[in-house]
């Protein structure tokens, strides 16, 4: 039975939370609440409340029996103040609008426990409250797309996570994107970040000798926690990592100057973009994007995606790259 309750406090399904979270608001009550007032409120077994009872307890809440007129009443221990939710429907539909914004992440440790979380609140929200927001929420959708390979990489992610806790190395097989090569490395992680509908691991790679970052998707195929220990290199911070390069890709630096013309340039010149240092405006609605920074390869494949409202004016090797890559497209295309 130990493994069952386990199963419980580690993969709790929408249902039984909510259940144990509203088991927890009737036990609030001064006098407490009996097994029978909880079988008949949550229209389940005996054996289902006692199991809650248990797991609920497991889990830190302090709860006590008693026998009164034969029936055994719930209650927290004497002093024990249960922790109040108080929102109101504005900031619930927040909440509720975070939850959709955050389906991506479908399948992650992350995702699973705001799902918990917001299971326990929406506990506390009256009824016709709920049926209010259900109806703004028919006109406010925020949608994401989904990574399909999260349910399977989800322990890696929290093996990954622990590592990054513990400072441990990693033992991690890794599908090159470029070349298809299966690769065994020895990885030092020093965090995990999200961007681009995906999420990172970022650390130490001692195959490459330099800091590199892993999807977790399919090129991830096994990562293994190891008793190694190591110390984080003291010039590496996670945010600074993050805020350099264009995008996601880093590497090759470049100072490249982009001349962009509308419609792109109407939208564009409303965006923040990594490493734009000046923006001029030029006639016609026209402007000149000068950038700064250390993902070459990135600013690369943002001007494929601008199309042909983009032109590389400088630096002229730059430029070649972007005239060699639209000459290999026409290549696919002729005939």
């Amino acid at each position: 039975m130990e493994a069952d309750y386990m199963d419980i406090i580690d993969n709790p399904d929408e249902e039984q939370v909510e259940r144990q979270w509203r088991i927890l608001q009737a036990i609030r009550r001064s006098i407490g609440v009996t097994k029978q007032e909880l079988v008949w409120e949550r229209k389940v077994s005996e054996r289902t409340i006692e199991r809650d009872i248990q797991t609920l307890s497991r889990m830190g809440f302090p709860i006590v029996d008693e026998i009164d007129n034969r029936e055994k009443r719930y209650h927290f221990m004497q002093h024990y103040e249960f922790p109040s939710i108080s929102l109101d429907i504005f900031e619930y539909l927040s909440l509720t609008l975070a939850q959709d914004m955050l389906s991506f992440l479908s399948g992650t440790p992350y995702y699973s426990d705001f799902i918990r979380a917001m299971q326990k609140i929406r506990s506390a929200v009256p009824p016709e409250s709920q049926q209010y927001l259900e109806k703004i929420r028919k006109f406010i959708v925020f949608q994401s797309r989904p990574i399909k390979d999260f349910k399977r990489v989800s322990p890696m992610i929290q093996i990954a996570q622990k590592a990054t806790t513990g400072q441990q190395r990693l033992e991690l097989t890794y599908k090159s994107t470029r070349s298809g090569e299966v690769t065994i490395r020895m990885v030092d992680p020093y965090g995990i970040y999200q961007a681009e509908n995906a999420l990172r691991l970022v650390g130490y790679c001692h195959l490459r000798q330099d800091y590199r970052e892993f999807n977790f998707d399919g090129r991830m195929i096994d990562l293994v926690m190891l008793d190694e220990t190591f110390e984080t290199q003291q010039d590496f911070n996670l945010a600074e990592y993050i805020s350099s390069g264009f995008g996601v890709i880093k590497g090759e630096p470049i100072q490249a100057i982009i001349r962009l013309d509308p419609p792109a340039s109407r939208w564009v010149r409303e965006q923040e973009w990594d490493g734009l240092t000046k923006t001029v405006e030029l006639e016609d609605d026209i402007i000149e994007l000068h950038f700064d920074t250390n993902g070459r390869q990135g600013l690369f494949r943002q001007i494929l995606e601008w199309g042909g409202c983009a032109e590389v004016i400088a630096p002229p090797d730059f430029r070649q790259q972007v005239l060699d890559e639209i000459a290999k497209m026409q290549s696919k295309y002729a005939g």
